[in-house]
């Protein structure tokens, strides 16, 4: 009687669907293998595991486990934002560093390590203003025939001013005309005004009038508009042939600049309608052309501009101030005066009880700033730093960064009375102003609400100027 198990010899090279559910380990084997069919064919079931209780949250093991991208077709946004999504919070070690722990940068650091610099396009720059050199000749014709022009594009545009300057020199030597009376104004300084310009121009047209006497600046007394209706009418009694003025301002848009006023650019475009003003400007903001209304900038009693593109991709080295702009950038405040000499420069010219209190006002930030570098005045290591209203930052980073110590205004008026440096609240915060007008002081407000002063030197300037005014 047959036996329930049927056993077969099959060639594995000629069934190959027989392979696709044996044993993986048979799956290698010679011709004339007996198999057991019904065995190969249904495997043995495993034992059903015990069902437990699953906990709430995230299984174990999965906590700081990240998925992978999903595969299939997502949109690109979907696969960028699921590959960029925030992982753990320990998974990127945060520093601690500060900007609060660097140092101010100094005038003498910027410039000695601007000198190791050199630009690897300086040859290209050089030929881009030999370019523009060629237009000179056309911007001379195009003032002379009661235009303005205008320079504008990227990078500073003052040596190129000054390159056309020195070729109105050159071409009135050639042609043995009268040297040209030339204006350079330069809007990117804070303290620029109308006034100065109009002043400046009196000064020069007061030479047109006496060839042979030495220029005396003409005094001109009222309201910009007052004075600039005096100044036109002194240039139309000028003879038709007289040798014309050149008026170059560079930067005229500087945002710090206050010729940017819309008034200012009034009485501007007025003067360089006169036949004998000959005006170019420069431009450097994108913006600039918004600056000037279309009756002024048009209008041949305006501007009349004619603007040239004069990119010259060369820095602005004059027209911003590398060392406040990192300060700033780093929220920082520096001295605006030039350091140590600047508020030297300052100090001898005020009266004597002005440098009094800022003798004063040194010497109790510097005793501050040493009493936190001395060891014996320090703290009891299990005591706790508790805020203090001195301004001062905690004493383990205080010398770190001696220019951000302040003392109460309180204090400073109270030790400036003891010494009868001052007599009245009002006399001690009038020469408060001195100090603040010349940017010799910083005020800030504790977070009490205490109101703090203190300078913007480091430790080595403040001594230095300490010094001087002990001698």
């Amino acid at each position: 009687m047959p036996s329930a198990k049927k056993r077969k010899v099959r060639d594995t090279a000629d069934d190959e669907a027989l392979q696709d559910v044996l044993d993986p380990s048979l799956q290698n084997g010679n011709e004339g293998v007996v198999v057991d069919t019904v065995e190969a064919a249904t495997p043995a079931e495993p034992a059903p595991e015990t069902p437990s209780r699953r906990g709430r949250g995230r299984p174990k093991g999965a906590k700081n486990k990240r998925t992978p991208t999903p595969e299939g077709d997502i949109p690109p946004e979907e696969r960028y934002f699921f590959q960029t999504r925030v992982g753990p919070a320990n998974a990127q070690p945060v520093s601690t560093n500060s900007f609060a722990a660097l140092g101010l940068l100094s005038h003498d650091d910027y410039l000695s390590e601007i000198k190791k610099y050199k630009d690897p396009h300086e040859l290209e720059m050089k030929h881009l203003l030999k370019l523009h050199s060629r237009a000179f000749p056309q911007w001379e014709f195009e003032l002379s025939r009661n235009f303005s022009v205008c320079l504008y594009g990227w990078g500073s545009k003052r040596q190129l001013v000054t390159n056309f300057a020195e070729h109105l020199c050159r071409q009135a030597a050639k042609h043995d005309l009268p040297h040209p009376k030339i204006v350079v104004i330069n809007g990117y300084a804070r303290k620029i005004n109308i006034r100065n310009i109009l002043s400046t121009v009196a000064t020069v047209l007061q030479s047109l009038d006496d060839e042979d006497e030495e220029p005396q600046r003409v005094k001109l007394i009222g309201p910009p508009t007052e004075i600039l209706d005096t100044l036109l009418a002194r240039l139309s009694s000028q003879p038709d042939d007289a040798t014309p003025i050149y008026l170059l301002i560079n930067s005229l848009d500087h945002p710090s600049s206050a010729l940017r006023q819309p008034q200012t650019q009034a009485l501007i475009s007025r003067l360089s309608s006169h036949p004998l003003i000959h005006t170019l400007i420069t431009c450097d903001t994108p913006t600039f052309n918004l600056l000037f209304p279309s009756q002024i900038r048009d209008a041949p009693n305006g501007y009349n501009f004619v603007f040239h593109d004069a990119t010259t991709f060369a820095p602005y080295e004059a027209e911003t101030s590398v060392v406040d702009d990192v300060n700033e950038l780093l929220g920082r405040k520096n001295t605006g005066i030039g350091g140590k000499e600047g508020v030297g420069f300052v100090l001898r010219s005020l009266p004597e009880n002005a440098r009094n209190l800022y003798r004063l006002l040194l010497s109790e930030i510097l005793t501050l700033l040493h009493e936190d570098e001395d060891p014996d005045v320090r703290q009891d290591e299990n005591e706790i730093d508790e805020p203090t209203t001195t301004g001062r930052t905690p004493r383990k980073s205080a010398a770190t960064a001696a220019d951000l110590l302040a003392i109460p205004y309180k204090t400073l008026y109270q030790k400036a009375s003891e010494e009868f440096i001052c007599s009245s609240d009002m006399n001690f915060r009038f020469l408060l102003k001195e100090f603040h007008d010349h940017q010799m002081l910083t005020t800030n407000r504790a977070p009490d609400g205490t109101e703090m002063l203190g300078v913007p030197l480091g430790q080595g300037e403040m001594e230095g100027v300490l010094e001087d005014l002990v001698i």
